[in-house]
């Protein structure tokens, strides 16, 4: 009989044992069932959006290896339009997408639920009030009418320095300005992405019938934090949510030979030439 007990016992110890690789399998199951799942919905139907971008637009990574691997992840460059009121730049054409957006006013705020009224009325009682970020859906236009007016604007500019030069050749701080300027333009022309934001919304069917060309729109979601700027609300794009295309083999092999056949610099903003690659990339339904 203390046999059979101890036998028992001893069963239920391997199984009490046993129990906390149970439920991790089980929860890994899950997981990895939930993660397939959301995978199969994003990619089924017909893309949200459907673009050809190049290197300008999906750059390689700060760092990588030369050797071939089995993946690759490219940055997602993307850019606000410069505020061209801002004087004495040196580059006054180089995108960031750290430029708060001019788009952005407070009646743009306030269609986001942002109440910018309880925000001044805080402010007015404590004196300072630091904001959240908000979840958005941003709007990302690819060459197209943001783009051509900011090359419109630094190809006038051109002309009014070269005339500039024309009447004071001897002038070092003209002829100076001049040159940064056409390097400014050369970089625009060949190197600059061409995808900026120029808008921002809570709803994505709204956003798709103002922005119905899904070879020329990408939606993805995304952050904006507002901010003071003295007694003014200013806000900016915090971050985009997919900031990264992972590439698998075999697309990857293509990326990865280029790669290996640069053994000096494969710093494509410093090369100063055409993009390398071409990418097709398809935004889903659930914009991933």
């Amino acid at each position: 009989m203390n046999n059979i007990l101890s036998k028992l016992m001893s069963k239920s110890r391997s199984l009490s044992a046993m129990q906390p690789a149970i439920i991790a399998a089980a929860l890994l199951l899950l997981v990895n069932v939930f993660v397939l799942g959301g995978a199969a919905y994003n990619r089924s139907g017909d893309p949200v959006a459907s673009l050809q971008l190049t290197e300008r637009e999906l750059s390689l990574p700060y760092r990588f290896y030369r050797e071939e691997n089995s993946g690759l992840a490219l940055r997602l460059n993307w850019k606000v339009a410069p505020n061209f009121s801002e004087k004495n730049r040196y580059n006054r054409y180089g995108l960031s997408n750290y430029t708060n957006p001019d788009w952005l006013t407070e009646d743009k705020l306030k269609t986001l639920d942002i109440d910018l009224e309880k925000a001044k009325a805080n402010k007015k009682d404590s004196g300072y009030q630091r904001f959240d970020s908000e979840e958005v859906i941003v709007v990302l236009e690819y060459d197209g009418k943001a783009f051509q007016q900011i090359l419109n604007k630094a190809e006038n500019d051109i002309k009014q320095y070269r005339a500039s030069a024309e009447k004071d050749a001897d002038n070092e701080d003209v002829m100076r300005q001049l040159k940064q300027q056409e390097e400014s333009l050369a970089s625009l022309k060949l190197t600059a992405s061409r995808l900026i934001a120029i808008d921002a919304g809570l709803e994505l069917k709204t956003l798709k019938q103002k922005y119905n060309d899904s070879n020329k729109y990408l939606m993805l979601r995304g952050e904006i934090r507002p901010y003071w700027s003295g007694d003014e609300i200013k806000a900016r794009i915090q971050q985009l949510y997919t900031s990264q295309v992972h590439v698998p083999l075999p697309y990857s092999k293509t990326i990865n030979e280029i790669i290996n056949r640069e053994k000096t610099n494969n710093n494509y903003n410093s090369r100063k030439e055409k993009p390398r690659y071409q990418v097709e990339l398809n935004l889903g339904k659930k914009l991933e």
